[in-house]
Formats: C-alpha cells, sequence, structure tokens
C-alpha cells in the first residue's frame, strides 16, 4: 500500500472483529484492507505481556495497531515492552527479598505480578 491516498487520513472506518481475527481499514477511495494479526504476530519475537499489550492497542486503538503492522513498527514496540518488563521484574523481585522472601519465591511472585497486571 503506497501513496497519500492510503494515509491514516483517509480512514473511513477501521475495527477489530476478535470473531475471526481480522482488522478491517476501509479507506475514503472505497478500498478495504484486511489484516490477519494472528499471522502478523506469528512472526513477531514477543513475551506474553507484550502479547497483551498488542491486544489492549488493537482493541482500543486499532488504527495505531494497522499503522505499526504496516511500517514494521511491531516488534520495536513488542521490544520495548519486553525491556520495560525486564527493568521492572528485577525491581520487584528485590522488593519481595527486601520483606525476607526467598529468592525462588521473589521471583515466583513477581511472575504472577506481570501475569495479571498485563
Amino acid at each position: 500500500m503506497e501513496g497519500e491516498a492510503y494515509s491514516q487520513e483517509n480512514i473511513v472506518d477501521c475495527g477489530y472483529n476478535m470473531d475471526n481475527g481480522y482488522v478491517e481499514v476501509r479507506f475514503l477511495d472505497g478500498n478495504i484492507l484486511t489484516i490477519k494479526c494472528e499471522e502478523v504476530e506469528a512472526g513477531l519475537h514477543s513475551t506474553e505481556q507484550s502479547l497483551a499489550k498488542l491486544h489492549k492497542l488493537l482493541d482500543s486503538k486499532p488504527v495505531e495497531y494497522v499503522a505499526m503492522a504496516l511500517s514494521g513498527e511491531l516488534q520495536a514496540y513488542c521490544d520495548i515492552e519486553a525491556d520495560m518488563v525486564k527493568s521492572m521484574f528485577g525491581k520487584i523481585v528485590q522488593g519481595y527479598l527486601k520483606q525476607g522472601y526467598s529468592k525462588a519465591m521473589s521471583e515466583a511472585l513477581a511472575r504472577e505480578f506481570f501475569r495479571y497486571e498485563s
């Protein structure tokens, strides 16, 4: 998809259909772009947390998801999320260690935190 006709300003409607896993984008000129999210995401190196953030973005701001998918920026988005989680994970583990939990228990509690945080 190239050209000014397919810029974000020319989008009439964009929505995610969770029943079939597709995002549909309708443009002013009548063209429709359909993206199968599962196939796009299958090519990404992602974590449970980064996929949860992608799916949250897909539900709330599908135009942004589509823009990143078309520009190839979804991997960078996942990488940033993974880096943030790694950084936060260590801090959370340290917090539990200070509270007197064992290392194994601290790591388990931190994993549990991220499981429900997303």
